[in-house]
């Protein structure tokens, strides 16, 4: 079993050390660690002086041509992976002098997880802000067909003790999809935060479900202060991974979502990062329909409202503003208050549109993967029994006798990704009205929303049951009146389709009154970025002033303060990327300029613009 372990022997010396230039662009400082890989040193940019680590490639490593093809295939993977929560990659290259291979990145400082944890567990509130963090830096590497692999309490960083600042590192032993490591498909990592599958269970293929079962351990040992008990000796390994582990002593409100990731059965787990990064708490819900045959049923499961908790914000970065307060308050994000709000149109005599069901290709088999709807029911131990034979015994009849029942509700089975897709964006629910497919796939759909009412997206989840046979997950973002504007901003990008879109990503979305909010934007392929905040009447803040430009990354750190009568007013944080400078004007007396000139601009043919939006809210 020591052979399985990343690590090797300090005596056996090293080709470098303090002082040692690797093709006159980095200069090696100190040792840091030694790993599977390697070694790894602080150095510096000989330039500019700048942090480096360097990780340096164990001769073996280095003198086999087909673990060095894969070791530079792996290092081109990550150099083009940027996220804030995932270490980043710059050069990977050869000393020709001293025939040796390294890996340039970034030199993260700071405690790790790890040693945070020695101090006692996180509050829910930390555990929360580190989980949306860690899974939207791990959606973006598996979005880039790389699975950690080592997802462990040592590999996490926290700069100044901050969770939202969380970094990935050693992603030393990471692979590739569908390819081989350099050190081999064998087990890589450490045991207690090992999925079933690393360790040859559960068919012992590794996907990013893999990196999720990591991830639900690693998060339970935060809200709980010590790890997981996950076994001691081979045996235990096995037996721990048969089953849910014991979940007693973690703030209830993670259970569920633990539950889910913690499942022996990978197919049984969330779909994806995104799906972790997107969840919420599932007690803030709506209440069901008072009458319709559908209405028992629904009862089970709401839309998921008061969400501003952001279903793709990574969180990295710096931000500074004082913002102006309305003098109004938004409505209360209770169930019960959305559900007097929804009762009064109830003479609607027409559904909403819906997008045309003829032009849907033949139903596929449906994807091997069969996961529960995340954080909606606690899972017994006989559930994941059941459910994997399911999906199994479908696609073999389903392409033939099912293409015929497609004109009416298409069973999960028979759905495409494709689907899925087009009916969500195709979908018109009316003015101020806003869909926005996170996480799709056949059976399951996570759909961002942003709308001044419940109403509308209860209308269409009803219609998207009925045409496809399973829930979307809604997370609606409840705006105001004032603020539509931006939401017809974000449907007309939806139909336009550009590639340019610049991210946005939080630190938090939730803040009391004088707390910074802090962020991150990326600027994709628009060399200009303009940041506005937009607030509950439609005034219009530029917030221009308190970026901070780094090659194509900007951050900020705003400072936002609302008086008593604002108390949890919704704002709506705007990234605009563009080729040229977007007039902003002045402040508040220029608001309806500013987003009529990105209407127009946006319509316009090769205007490069793209959107991003956000959605905070400021409390007393």
């Amino acid at each position: 079993m020591a052979a399985d372990r990343t690590i090797v022997d300090l005596r056996t010396g090293s080709r470098v050390g303090p002082g040692t230039r690797l093709n006159d662009l980095y200069e090696i400082d100190a040792l840091v660690a030694v790993g599977g890989m390697g070694e790894v040193f602080r150095g510096h940019a000989i330039e500019t002086g700048d942090p480096v680590a360097i990780k340096v490639m164990r001769t073996e490593f280095a003198e086999n041509a087909q673990a060095l093809a894969l070791f530079r295939k792996e290092a081109s993977a990550l150099h083009n992976l940027h996220h804030g929560a995932v270490v980043r990659y710059y050069v990977f290259s050869v000393d020709r002098q001293l025939g040796l291979p390294y890996l340039a990145m970034e030199y993260v400082v700071g405690e790790s997880l790890a040693d945070r944890l020695r101090r006692g567990p996180l509050d829910y509130e930390a555990v929360e802000v580190l989980r949306r963090r860690l899974a939207g830096g791990l959606a973006a590497a598996h979005e880039a067909g790389i699975v950690h692999r080592d997802v462990t309490p040592d590999n996490i960083i926290l700069p100044a003790a901050d969770p939202a600042r969380a970094k990935l590192i050693d992603f030393g032993i990471a692979r590739l999809a569908a390819t081989q490591t350099v050190i081999g498909d064998g087990f890589a990592g450490k045991y207690a935060y090992a999925s079933p599958e690393q360790l040859g269970l559960q068919g012992g293929e590794i996907t990013p479900r893999s990196d999720i079962y990591s991830l639900g351990l690693v998060l339970a040992q935060a809200s709980l202060g010590r790890a997981l008990d996950m076994g001691d000796h081979p045996a235990a390994f096995i037996a721990k991974r048969s089953a849910v582990p014991d979940l007693t002593g973690i703030d209830p409100r993670l259970v569920p979502l633990l539950e889910s990731m913690l499942r022996p059965d990978p197919r049984m787990r969330p779909a994806s990062m995104a799906e972790i990064e997107a969840w919420q708490v599932p007690a803030t819900r709506l209440a069901p329909r008072p009458a319709g045959p559908s209405g028992a049923k629904r009862g089970r499961k709401g839309l998921a409202i008061g969400g501003v908790a952001l279903a793709l914000a990574g969180g990295i970065a710096a931000v500074a503003l004082l913002g102006t307060g309305g003098p109004q308050a938004p409505a209360p994000e209770t169930g019960e208050i959305l559900k007097e709000r929804r009762e009064e149109p109830r003479e609607r005599t027409a559904p909403p549109p819906q997008p045309p069901k003829e032009e849907a290709p033949p139903p596929a088999p449906p994807r091997p993967s069969s996961q529960p709807e995340t954080g909606r029911q606690p899972p017994a131990d006989s559930q994941p029994r059941p459910a994997p034979p399911e999906p199994e015994p479908k696609p073999e009849p389903k392409p033939e006798p099912k293409p015929e029942p497609k004109p009416d509700a298409t069973g999960p089975g028979g759905t495409t990704m494709e689907q899925v897709a087009a009916y969500i964006r195709s979908y018109r629910g009316g003015e101020c009205f806003f869909l926005n497919p996170t996480t799709v796939s056949g059976q399951e759909a996570v759909v961002e929303a942003y709308g001044t009412t419940a109403r509308p997206f209860q209308d269409f989840d009803e219609a998207f049951r009925r045409t496809f046979g399973f829930e979307a997950k809604i997370q609606l973002r409840q705006i105001e009146r004032g603020q539509c504007p931006v939401v017809d901003l974000l449907a007309r990008q939806a139909q336009l389709r550009p590639t340019n879109v610049p991210k946005l990503r939080l630190d938090g979305d939730r803040l009391r009154s004088g707390e910074e909010l802090r962020g991150t934007v990326e600027l994709g392929e628009a060399p200009e970025i303009t940041l506005l905040l937009v607030e509950r009447d439609g005034s219009v803040h530029d917030l221009a002033r308190y970026l901070k430009r780094s090659g194509r990354q900007a951050s900020f750190a705003v400072r936002l303060e609302v008086p008593p009568a604002g108390n949890g007013r919704s704002q709506l944080i705007l990234a605009v990327g563009s080729r040229t400078p977007i007039a902003t004007g002045s402040a508040q007396s220029g608001s309806d300029a500013i987003l009529t000139n990105l209407a127009q601009e946006l319509g316009r043919p090769g205007s490069g613009l793209g959107l991003a939006v956000r959605l905070i809210k400021v409390w007393n």
